[in-house]
């Protein structure tokens, strides 16, 4: 089935591209082109199916996450060790959104982040489909895009595999026509991508979803990555 999704958004996307003008992204972002795109997977977690076409309006998305020097210059109260300034800042949700706002820009949905991290052929990891541990910021000590291969999504993300969490803006719900219950759907929970240091290689697939209480984080390291919209 991936493959003839694949094949399916690729010459949708083609088609869409063509004469096309790629808008110049604002400092420290990359342009995501409007379209369909492979979402979900048939053989993860009950909750990431089913597998879809999914599509989204054309975006800016930040090329890495968030820095604690950078939260700070939203916060002056924001506190962290010196030597973790280019580190992913570890906040809240409400934080989190607060920051997007005073940037200009706003949380990712999960269609956002998603597609950000796997492009349109429905890549197991933002770098392919074979797992490398090279690959991954595993150690909060370790700063922002300093995994030993250094690999970018499909789009020129870094870190959507590891580092930190990163929130989106949705609660955690099912996808339209998942029948499998979850007592955690509803809004309750919000929901975070892209796997931490402390998981294991499953919880850094693309299409991996997580929840979490919005104000209560406890163990979860969870950061941001913004959008901006394109007018």
């Amino acid at each position: 089935m991936k493959s003839y999704l694949t094949l399916l958004t690729f010459f949708v996307h083609i088609l869409y591209l063509i004469g096309q003008e790629t808008p110049t992204p604002p400092e420290g972002m990359v342009y995501v082109p409007a379209g369909e795109f492979i979402m979900g997977s048939t053989y993860g977690d009950p909750d990431e199916r089913p597998q879809q076409i999914a599509s989204t309006k054309a975006y800016f998305i930040d090329q890495y996450e968030v820095s604690n020097t950078e939260f700070a210059k939203f916060d002056p109260t924001f506190k962290f060790p010196p030597e973790k300034k280019n580190n992913a800042a570890v906040v809240t949700w409400s934080m989190a959104n607060a920051y997007a706002k005073w940037a200009g820009k706003r949380l990712p949905t999960e269609k956002e982040w998603e597609k950000a991290a796997r492009g349109i052929d429905g890549r197991v990891f933002p770098w392919g489909d074979t797992y490398d541990n090279t690959y991954v910021v595993w150690d909060q000590k370790e700063t922002r895009g300093t995994s030993i291969a250094k690999p970018a999504s499909p789009y020129g993300c870094y870190d959507m595999a590891g580092s930190v969490w990163e929130w989106t803006s949705d609660w955690y719900k099912p996808y339209p026509g998942n029948e499998v219950p979850m007592e955690q759907y509803g809004e309750t929970y919000k929901v975070m991508r892209g796997g931490s240091n402390f998981n294991n290689h499953s919880f850094i697939r693309t299409s991996q979803r997580y929840y979490v209480l919005p104000e209560k984080i406890h163990v979860y390291p969870v950061g941001i990555r913004c959008v901006k919209d394109i007018d």
